[in-house]
């Protein structure tokens, strides 16, 4: 059985009295335990609604299954034991310390993990009795690793929880949390714009346009189905097996490899074929 199973989810928001406007429409989707998943999309496609229904925040139609058990009202609490999300709690308490709000965030959590607590204290590089508002970024994320990591959760929901920080912070997050979640068989849905920073860390991208998934596929079968070609000139026609062509750049991605590269070569248009990234994959399908 699937970890999260979410089934015909649909959420709309009113515009005015006449008229709503449909974020997410009829989907669904199944997240298995132990994966990291990529939830990609551009601004608008519906990203942190869907997050935001899983979490229970905003009401939605549909129905979500958390470990065989539908979520409601009534179940959500039971579930939250065991999902953790942010960075919410930093932006909530900006004038708490992490000493004055863990005692009160960790009744939340019956599997709470000292050691680890005991291991990222020990890194840390700033006073745990400042509070959350005087802290720089890489401060508050490494904050956000004892919020994230120490309930010892089954499921992991992270909404752009990086945008603001150095890439050496990035990088230092990404290894912890990857490193634990890989030792614990946690599962991790991070939603995120930084797509080349973790193209080598997830299992799956899921790739939402417009409230609905468009792609769900892993990197190494998304490598397999699509290959690159980047051209010394831009066809003036369409190539059989071109999925679409990326602005700016002399190249298009193609789902018939042998077929584009005869069509390029009838046509006289040098060309290398390469394995696209989640940047290239993203461009055309989000």
């Amino acid at each position: 059985m699937p970890l999260l199973k979410i089934e015909n989810l649909t959420k709309s928001y009113p515009v005015n009295f006449f008229k709503s406007k449909t974020v997410i429409e009829n989907l669904s989707l199944e997240i298995e335990k132990g994966k990291v998943y990529a939830l990609l999309g551009r601004n608008g496609a519906g990203k942190t609604t869907l997050l935001n229904c899983v979490l229970g925040l905003i009401n939605y139609k549909g129905r979500i299954f958390y470990k065989d058990t539908e979520l409601n009202r009534k179940t959500i609490k039971q579930a939250l034991k065991t999902i953790t999300s942010a960075p919410s709690p930093i932006e909530m308490f900006p004038n708490l310390s992490l000493n004055q709000y863990l005692p009160s965030y960790r009744m939340l959590y019956s599997n709470w993990d000292n050691e680890l607590l005991k291991k990222i204290k020990e890194f840390t590089e700033f006073d745990w009795d400042k509070p959350f508002k005087s802290l720089s970024n890489g401060q508050k994320m490494q904050a956000l690793q004892v919020l994230t990591l120490c309930p010892s959760p089954d499921l992991i929901i992270l909404d752009e929880p990086l945008g603001v920080t150095d890439p050496v912070v990035r990088k230092y997050f990404y290894r912890t949390l990857i490193d634990i979640i890989a030792e614990k068989e946690t599962t991790l849905i991070i939603a995120t714009h930084l797509i080349n920073e973790i193209e080598n860390l997830f299992d799956t991208a899921i790739i939402m346009k417009n409230g609905k998934i468009v792609m769900q596929e892993s990197m190494d079968k998304l490598q397999t189905r699509y290959k690159k070609f980047t051209l010394e000139k831009m066809p003036d026609t369409k190539i059989e097996g071109e999925i679409g062509r990326f602005l700016g750049e002399k190249a298009l991605l193609s789902e018939n490899t042998e077929k584009t590269s005869e069509d390029l070569k009838q046509l006289g248009i040098k060309h290398l074929i390469a394995n696209p990234t989640i940047e290239d994959i993203f461009e055309i399908f989000a």
